[in-house]
Formats: C-alpha cells, structure tokens, sequence
C-alpha cells in the first residue's frame, strides 16, 4: 500500500478516536442489510477509507486504499449525487460497470459527506455480494442520507475542536455527548431496525405496518442529525416561507396523536388566520407535535390536552396546555434538556429528544419556548414574532 499523506493519516485518526462513527457504521449495515460500510476520504486524486465495519470478513481496514478511477465514489464526488444499487444485475445504468466486477459487490451505496460549511470530505460508503432490498425503500434512504449528514457534523466538531485545542483530545466537554449519541445509534435505533427486520413485508398485509416502521426510523435518524446540529452551536436548517392552511394542518396533526393516545382528549381552539404565514411549516408541526406527544405521553389515563393559539401585531402564539401537572416542578428546568429515559426494566435507554428540538425550532424562527406550572397545570408556550408576512 503507498505511504499515506499526512492529511489522509489525520482523518483516519481523527474517525477513529470518535466512538460515534464506529456505533454509526454498526447501524448503516443493520439499516441497509450491507455487510461492509466505509466513510473513505476522497480526493481528486485518491480514495482512503478512514473507518470500517466489516461484518464478511471482506478484508477491508482503516488506511486502505482504493484506485479513484474504478470506484463509484468518484462519481458522487464529482456530481455530489448519491449512489444506491439494491440489485447490479438489475440495474441498466450500472449493471456493466467495472467495478462491481473488480470488487466482487451486486448491492451498493455511495452517499457524499459534506462539512457543515459545504465542503466535502468524502462518502459513507457500503456494498455487499449479495442483492440488498432494503435499499428500495425510500425512508431506507432518507435514513442513510442523515447518517451522511451526521457524520459531516461529528468531523467538522472534531476538526474544530483540535484546532482550538490542539494536543491530546479532550474528552471532559466531548463525553456527554458521545454517550447521547452512543445511545441513540446503538440502543434508540435498534428498536425500530428489529421491528423492520420482524416485520418485513412478505406480503401486501404486511407492509403498511413495514413501511409506518420504516419512516419511524427515517424520523429518528433525522432528529438524531438535528440534535447534533443543536449541541454543536449550528442551529436547525429552516426554510420559512408564506404558508396557506396552517389552522388546518395543525387540526390533522391532532386527529393523528388523537389515534395514537386514545385514552386521552386532544382539543384545540386556534384564531383565525391571515391567507398566509411566513413560517417553516414542517418544523413548526415537529415542534407542536413533539410538545403534545410529549404531554400525552405523560398524562394519565382520561387526560386532556388543549393546543391554543392567539395572533396579535407582533407575533403568533401556540400553548399547549395539559389537565394535569405531569412534571415534578423540581425537574421542569430540564423539559428540554436531552435526558435518557427507561420506559420498562430491561428495555434500552432511550434519548428523549422532541422537547429539546421544539425549543431550538422556536429559536431558529427568532421566536422562544417555555414551560410554566399554573394551577397545577403545565403549559408549553412557543413564541413565534414577526410570523406575519
């Protein structure tokens, strides 16, 4: 194998100190059904893969080197698009390509990796000799594409601390969060993964059930991206926009939670509205929903929840009021914090993080979220000012 640059030498390194991106190619290969999952570095002149998980005995290891040209990667490098091959044989762009020849693989992905910033530093790569149907389905995908987003935001984290701090890494300020994280891709992924793998659908019956816990794990990989944003300082990615039909969109999302909890009264009592906000309406929906599953599922059995809007010259105002207290005021501080929860013995920790991702979607509409205690009540206000256009 040629000597590596020093630059090559530090990725690898810098990957492999990070306990998160091992966990995180663990869960690529249970997602995608792959035996072999890689983040490699690639240049313009050269392929590296920095981490492994090698679950075939392929041969695969940190620092090996690829030929740039006969490898897929290079592609997306160049056109910044994924690559997904469920089955080569029965795909006509690839199905005569060199490379699942040369590297013995019929099932493949290749998704590019990219800074915070834009720049990009190379693909979360996996293949397997056998076909792989999970990757046709989409929220397969969009599972995979927010591991390639996480992996961004732990390298470029990484990157900047050793330059602040450049020596040893310190792992005092870096270890709660790597325990979060740990849990969420090892513990708070399975779940649904195992679920997937149960109830693959081996018939129509099946897969609506399949596919409901698909776009679950597709959910939580996202929110798993979004929290990482959140801890590092970079803020959600927003898209505010004029939007029609808030008041109906919020009554939907009642009537879901209303199915998911029936032995409690979701109610609402919303203002009329102007023709348009200037809002993100899927984040606002995230946040509202998180809030109300929240209470809900807190709330003893025949409890009541109220989402409550006001609208006024300066800004639109949503509460989510609950018939009961639900949290001890000695705790009420740490609502939004993202704290690990245990719902039964035996069963795994898991991240609780909807709370948390409701205040950072008020703070990136330049808006707030509070908790209060009234009357033995507990009340989430979310602040949105300027929503009008």
């Amino acid at each position: 194998m040629p000597s590596q640059p020093s630059s090559t030498v530090e990725s690898i390194e810098l990957l492999a100190s990070l306990d998160s991106v091992a966990a995180l190619l663990r869960v690529v290969c249970d997602v995608s059904g792959l035996g072999v999952a890689t983040v490699a570095e690639v240049t313009e002149q050269r392929w590296i893969a920095c981490a492994v998980e090698d679950r075939i005995a392929y041969g695969l290891q940190p620092g090996a080197e690829l030929d740039l040209e006969s490898t897929l990667c290079n592609h997306v490098r160049s056109s910044h698009d994924a690559v997904i091959i469920s089955d080569v044989t029965q795909n006509p762009t690839y199905c005569d390509h060199p490379a699942p020849g040369l590297y013995g693989w019929k099932s493949y992905l290749s998704v590019p990796v990219f800074r915070p910033n834009g720049t990009f530093f190379g693909t979360l790569c996996a293949f397997d000799p056998q076909p792989a149907p999970l990757l046709e389905q989409r929220p397969v995908i969009a599972t995979l594409d927010g591991f390639a987003r996480l992996l961004g935001e732990l390298l470029a984290r990484e990157e900047q601390r050793r330059e602040e701090s450049p020596g040893a890494r310190g792992d005092v300020d870096l270890t709660p969060l790597r325990e979060q994280l740990l849990v969420l891709l090892e513990e708070d992924l399975q779940r649904p993964l195992q679920a997937l793998a149960k109830n693959a659908p081996a018939d129509a019956s099946q897969a609506q059930r399949w596919q409901a816990e698909a776009q679950r794990l597709a959910e939580r990989s996202a929110a798993a991206a979004d929290f990482v944003r959140a801890r590092l300082g970079h803020g959600l990615p927003l898209k505010p926009a004029l939007v029609e039909g808030v008041n109906d969109r919020l009554q939907d999302l009642i009537a879901r939670l209303q199915t998911r909890f029936p032995d409690q009264t979701l109610r609402s009592e919303l203002p009329a509205l102007p023709a348009a906000l200037r809002l993100d309406l899927p984040r606002l929906l995230q946040a509202v929903g998180a809030l109300l599953e929240w209470v809900a599922s807190r709330n003893p059995a025949g409890g009541t929840q109220l989402l409550r809007g006001v609208l006024d010259e300066r800004c639109y105002r949503l509460a989510v009021e609950s018939s009961t207290a639900v949290v001890d005021p000695a705790t009420l501080n740490q609502v939004f914090q993202p704290l690990l929860t245990q719902a039964d013995a035996g069963q795994p920790a898991r991240l609780d993080l909807g709370c948390c991702l409701a205040q950072e979607i008020a703070r990136g509409h330049g808006g707030s979220l509070v908790a209060r205690l009234e009357d033995d009540r507990l009340r989430f206000i979310l602040t949105l000012p300027t929503a009008l256009d």
